[in-house]
């Protein structure tokens, strides 16, 4: 019993994503990570960062405008990271409604 207790603790551990605090870095702008431990694929911790960024501009009463978003890790092999810059505004400010988001300049060469 205790090895299949074991084997479902490890399975589950396998598609755990961790979340950092948001810091503030400057005006309305915030900065996260989500790191995904085991077999959590890129997509799926890029899809928690946004919805953990949302969330923390929604308790704001603002909207969550993506800045920049880095990548890290290999599937597999090490935890997937992504690092994730945004902003939270009012409805009516000009950066909610002309969202634009920045690739990193590493991630391109």
């Amino acid at each position: 019993m205790r090895s299949f207790a074991a084997i479902v603790s490890i399975t589950l551990a396998g598609c755990v994503t961790v979340g950092s605090e948001v810091v503030p870095v400057g005006k309305d702008t915030y900065q996260m990570s989500m790191t995904g431990v085991g077999f959590a694929t890129q997509a799926n911790t890029n899809i928690k960062a946004l919805k953990a960024a949302n969330d923390y501009c929604n308790k704001l009463n603002k909207h969550m405008v993506p800045q920049q978003s880095s990548e890290a890790g290999v599937y597999g092999f090490s935890p997937r990271q992504d690092s994730l810059v945004f902003m939270c505004v009012s409805e009516n400010d000009p950066a909610y409604t002309r969202a634009k988001v920045q690739k990193d300049p590493a991630a391109a060469q």
